[in-house]
């Protein structure tokens, strides 16, 4: 074993009839594009969504990058380790084995030489692999047994398919080496092992023991393929494909309808009027292409807010259950076209059309009608999900339903909603808001005015008196650095976001509409906000009316400012502090690291990281419309973050979000923590930071800094 370049092996050894097994395969590809048909009727089933169709290349790309580098399946550590044993090991044996048939059926010689050995000691390092995998996957689900997993049979024989495949694959190759020697054998050292079973077997029994093993291994195979779309297997079309078709808008921006348009249009029925998802009949082919990729990981059980508190939710629920709902109006609206009509009577009305629908309303036969209100729409479920499933989309659309075609919402919330609609926020009279203003001393822009920075303050920060130091601070921040900012003073009410979340087109497309009106009339380069929901409806929500913002959030600006050197903290006293994540700051618009820089900044703080945070960061609680409604759980969720951060001993939580601030003060109080924990808006405390005195810019044209160009 000195010449590597003449390395080799026999092909086909001992196996005749070979013709056999194209004629397997060919039975087994057309049972597998038998299933994917059944599967992609399934979802040409829903209604349409165009929505999805175009930027071709971007959404290849989308789907490529996920498939070779695993991204979202390696986001749960050991799941993800067991999965890409398999996934890459199956590769590198699917190219050994194409290359082996080259050879064998074009007469190439790609099997040899330098090529053999790499494709030998690989195929042999990835068949241990998917053992490996396999075998941790078992472990997973028959002996650790996490509590978000479902075992089904179907699970359990996909998993031993693959292991019996790989398995006598070197029992195989054990019994050629064994019968007919291989100089090359310690290059397929587990077959080389294995030939060690066969000691001292005679040709004839070794030849016969081999030829039934080979086509064992084919058939095992060949029924792997064949029942790819029928087992969990389906996922390796499923996932790539729901990638492909993934969303590409930014997270936060929901689907669009506008109301007024389509009321006013000229070929609107008024029977046929509908929003959002009501039964399994309005689902789109991409939702149901969605429940359908789903693979019962429980990765969104494990991260979900809701169902850490103690509620009768689940993310990966509403996916299965809205699976199955679907399943069952297909097969009953099935039936109903084949009753003859004849046949029809009062009395057998159950094969109607109409029956099916009612079988397959979502609040009623699918879930309770409190289900769809228990989520906060934090997106931590779409975050982890290695489907790619657009879980909150499918709240919201149940959601807007409920809520303006259904006419149920729950009570706290529909006041919230009243006062949005009567006042223009849910919080207070608007004369609260321009009084305040008025002490703030801060310009307020008309319209037709210029300014540099147009900052919106937000109801939470404006109507609550303990935010009210977030504005105060900021304002003094942006006048110590120079910067040409203003308020919108009346003119600013709520942005929608309350509406928008509970499913109240009609308030949200109101408020945005006046609110876009009020803007344009105005001229500025950056719109800044302190609150990551307005952050969100301004930067996405707004543009599908006419509203085009360079929005910026007040943790980006002290970033460019603590950067330009314009703002320099000084030392303050020796402390331990956490950030906090806002989910629709972090998850919505990927904005991690400049908070986090700018406590970096602050001489004397030590920032440390509590168990959630990042991409994996636990929602406040206030998501979703929950800071105006408290549904009962075992648990707060806010109880859950506070803990989390005495975990870590720390003295104060940082966060950039109003809404974040009040449900983790709200929290500090009720665990009686509040004489050792503080929670603080990060403007407050870059503030604290600075001396009570600090030299302006030079000039203004200095404030045209990245932040606000």
């Amino acid at each position: 074993m000195t010449d590597l370049s003449s390395a080799t092996r026999p092909i086909l050894w001992n196996i005749s009839g070979a013709w056999v097994m194209y004629l397997l395969l060919g039975i087994a590809l057309v049972i597998c594009g038998y299933g994917v048909y059944r599967h992609v009727s399934f979802w040409r089933r829903g209604k349409p969504n165009n929505e999805r169709f175009g930027d071709w290349g971007k959404r290849a790309w989308t789907m490529i990058k996920e498939v070779l580098f695993q991204k979202r399946v390696r986001g749960s550590r050991f799941p993800g380790l067991f999965h890409s044993l398999v996934f890459y090991s199956f590769i590198v044996l699917t190219i050994t084995t194409a290359v082996v048939f080259l050879d064998a059926d074009f007469g190439t010689t790609f099997f040899r030489g330098y090529v053999y050995v790499l494709l030998t000691v690989g195929a042999e390092v990835a068949g241990v692999f998917v053992l490996v995998g396999a075998g941790m996957a078992a472990w997973r689900r028959l002996i650790s047994k996490p509590k978000t997993i479902e075992n089904k049979w179907g699970d359990a024989t996909s998993l031993s398919l693959i292991a019996l495949i790989v398995l006598t694959g070197f029992v195989i190759e054990g019994l050629r080496i064994a019968v007919i020697g291989d100089p090359w054998a310690p290059l397929s050292f587990v077959g080389w092992a294995c030939s060690g079973l066969f000691g001292g077997i005679s040709e004839e029994a070794g030849s016969t023991t081999h030829r039934v093993l080979w086509w064992t291994h084919t058939v095992l195979a060949m029924t792997w393929i064949a029942t790819i779309p029928f087992t969990k297997f389906f996922h390796l079309l499923a996932v790539p494909t729901n990638n492909f078709f993934a969303k590409l808008n930014p997270r936060g921006e929901l689907k669009h309808v506008d109301l007024e348009a389509m009321m006013e249009a000229e070929d609107f029925d008024e029977a046929s009027f509908n929003i959002g998802t009501g039964n399994a009949e309005q689902f789109t082919w991409k939702q149901r292409l969605d429940f359908d990729a789903c693979i019962n990981c429980g990765r969104c059980e494990e991260i979900c807010p809701a169902l850490m508190a103690g509620h009768d939710f689940s993310p990966k629920r509403l996916i299965q259950k809205s699976l199955e709902l679907c399943h069952a109006y297909d097969k009953a609206r099935a039936q109903a076209k084949k009753a003859p009509d004849a046949q029809k009577t009062p009395d057998t009305q159950a094969d109607s059309p109409a029956e099916p629908i009612e079988q397959a309303q979502i609040i009623g036969a699918g879930f309770d009608e409190e289900f769809i209100w228990y989520c906060r729409t934090c997106t931590a479920c779409m975050e982890v999900c290695p489907a790619a499933i657009d879980h909150v989309d499918t709240f919201m659309d149940i959601r807007r339903n409920e809520i303006m075609m259904q006419g149920r919402v729950p009570g706290e919330a529909a006041r919230a909603l009243r006062m949005l609609s009567n006042l223009g926020n849910p919080f207070g009279p608007q004369g609260d808001r321009v009084e305040w203003i008025d002490k703030l001393g801060v310009r307020v822009v008309g319209p037709g005015e210029k300014v540099d920075v147009l900052y919106w303050i937000g109801c939470c920060t404006t109507f609550d008196p303990t935010k009210q130091n977030i504005a105060v601070n900021l304002c003094e921040l942006m006048k110590r650095c120079g910067i040409d900012f203003g308020v919108l003073g009346r003119s600013e009410r709520c942005c929608g976001d309350p509406a928008r979340v509970l499913g109240d087109e009609n308030i949200f497309q109101e408020i945005a509409k006046q609110q876009i009106a009020d803007l344009n009339s105005r001229e500025f380069r950056v719109l800044l906000v302190s609150c990551p929901h307005c952050y969100n409806v301004l930067a996405h929500e707004y543009k599908p009316f006419g509203g085009n913002y360079n929005v910026v959030h007040h943790s980006e600006f002290l970033h460019e400012m603590v950067w330009s050197g314009r703002i320099k903290p000084e030392q303050g006293p020796a402390q331990k502090i956490v950030y906090h994540d806002p989910c629709y700051l972090g998850r919505y618009q990927k904005i991690f690291d400049a908070p986090r820089e700018v406590l970096h900044a602050i001489p004397g703080t030590t920032l440390t990281e509590m168990n959630n945070m990042r991409e994996k960061s636990l929602c406040c609680g206030g998501g979703g419309g929950h800071f105006w409604m408290d549904l009962k759980s075992t648990e707060r969720i806010n109880n859950l973050r506070v803990q989390q951060a005495l975990e870590k001993n720390a003295d104060c939580i940082v966060t950039g979000c109003a809404y974040c601030v009040q449900m983790l003060e709200d929290s500090v109080k009720i665990m009686d923590v509040d004489d050792r924990l503080r929670v603080m808006d990060i403007a407050t405390f870059v503030r604290e930071s600075l001396p009570e005195e600090e030299v302006k810019s030079d000039s203004p044209a200095d404030s045209k800094s990245k932040a606000v160009a």
